[in-house]
């Protein structure tokens, strides 16, 4: 008895060329019309790829089965949230309450400051042309007010049925949310090793399974860069604004600490932001100390944030990015805006290794298209290290950290 092989002609190259087409617009279309749900999986994933060390630290020297390290380092993670939010709570309740009270310090002066400006205007046209010019009162603006705030609040509880139905709205869109985030980040952890596998796989019937290898390389090393360096530049702006905004005698370091290592999330635009809000709460400052004026105090401070920003961005962030993140600042800021344009803060904050990723495909797709070698840099590095152990036929990996050619001679 014979068994008949299915043969299956190949498809010509029009009917390859429309496929993929297709394809491409499909897949722009639906990224288009469901960016919402997009933008949720991309957080699932990026939850995902911050617990997998952990996950794989704890299957590697705790021994614990793939579940339950998935269970403890979920566990973990909310545990260490709730910690920083009830250290950070307690840390600036003072904080808060006394910029609370050196902002209404501040409102104070300024209406005590438009009253005497208004005084001495009144005086110069007294003594100008005779006339007088005749100044609202306090006293006078105060039922005015009173009235306007009165009508705007009974229209406020006028919608308040409509508020609540939509706060109600808002906090059940959240939970839902939520849930939906760690369980696509759970699935994501268990299955993630089988969804690269099946592109490696895919890679290597093309023929394309070394590339596949040095991009998946050089993608994960963009992201975990970028993020472990994000996360030591906020502490260390947290840790260095606070101490010396203390010893300056700033009001509400703590506070101030934590602004900066905040925005220090925010590529590029963070420290103008910075800046700005320290530059505006500092001149406010009642009583500056050392009986220094408010502008020169305000500038001291300014110049002092200004050293500390560039101490780390020429000093510190080249050491902990490296040349896996060398954009320049100004595609940076770019894409920042872009980013928050379409996404807020979580396009703006993923910036910087968006702009990273686009670029190695993006040179790896224009060298191939001009028939160039895709890793020129890392083809040359195994040169140099076959040549170096001996005439040897150099290979596509990825070469070892940290290893250098050894010169026998002596």
């Amino acid at each position: 008895m014979t068994h008949r092989v299915h043969t299956s002609p190949p498809w010509p190259r029009n009917v390859k060329t429309i496929v993929a087409v297709a394809l491409l617009l499909g897949t722009a279309l639906a990224f288009w019309r469901f960016f919402e749900f997009v933008e949720l999986f991309a957080l699932a994933a990026l939850l995902a790829f911050l617990l997998s060390p952990v996950v794989n630290a704890l299957r590697r020297w705790a021994r614990l089965p793939q579940p339950f390290a998935i269970a403890v380092a979920y566990l973990l993670f909310a545990a260490m949230v709730s910690l920083l939010v009830l250290i950070v709570g307690a840390a600036i309740q003072s904080q808060i309450t006394g910029l609370v009270i050196n902002v209404q310090e501040t409102l104070r002066g300024l209406m005590d400051l438009t009253t005497w400006l208004l005084t001495q205007l009144t005086a110069i046209l007294r003594q100008i042309g005779g006339a007088r010019l005749k100044l609202p009162q306090v006293d006078d603006l105060m039922p005015q007010f009173y009235e306007s705030l009165t009508g705007q609040m009974s229209g406020v509880i006028g919608q308040g049925g409509s508020l609540v139905t939509g706060m109600a709205q808002t906090a059940l869109m959240t939970v839902t949310r939520t849930i939906v985030l760690f369980v696509l980040s759970i699935y994501l952890l268990v299955d993630g090793v089988r969804i690269l596998q099946f592109f490696q796989k895919a890679a290597e019937q093309l023929g394309y399974g070394e590339d596949a290898a040095i991009l998946l390389a050089d993608f994960t090393n963009i992201w975990k860069t970028y993020f472990l360096g994000q996360l030591v530049l906020a502490l260390i702006m947290s840790v260095a604004v606070s101490a010396i905004f203390f010893a300056l005698r700033v009001d509400n370091p703590i506070m101030f600490g934590l602004i900066a290592g905040l925005f220090e999330l925010v590529p590029v635009l963070g420290q103008y932001l910075t800046m700005t809000v320290t530059v505006i709460l500092v001149f406010f400052q009642p009583e500056p100390p050392g009986g220094l004026q408010p502008w020169l105090y305000t500038l001291l401070v300014a110049g002092v944030l200004f050293s500390i920003q560039q101490i780390q961005g020429n000093v510190i962030l080249p050491r902990l990015h490296g040349r896996s993140l060398a954009i320049h600042p100004m595609l940076i800021l770019l894409g920042v805006l872009i980013g928050a344009s379409f996404a807020g803060v979580f396009g703006a904050v993923l910036a910087p290794p968006v702009l990273a990723t686009i670029k190695l495909f993006g040179v790896y797709t224009w060298r191939k298209l001009l028939d160039l070698p895709p890793f020129e840099a890392k083809e040359e590095e195994t040169v140099a290290e076959a040549t170096a152990v001996g005439d040897r036929k150099p290979t596509a990996s990825l070469p070892s950290l940290g290893k250098e050619p050894i010169n026998q001679a002596k």
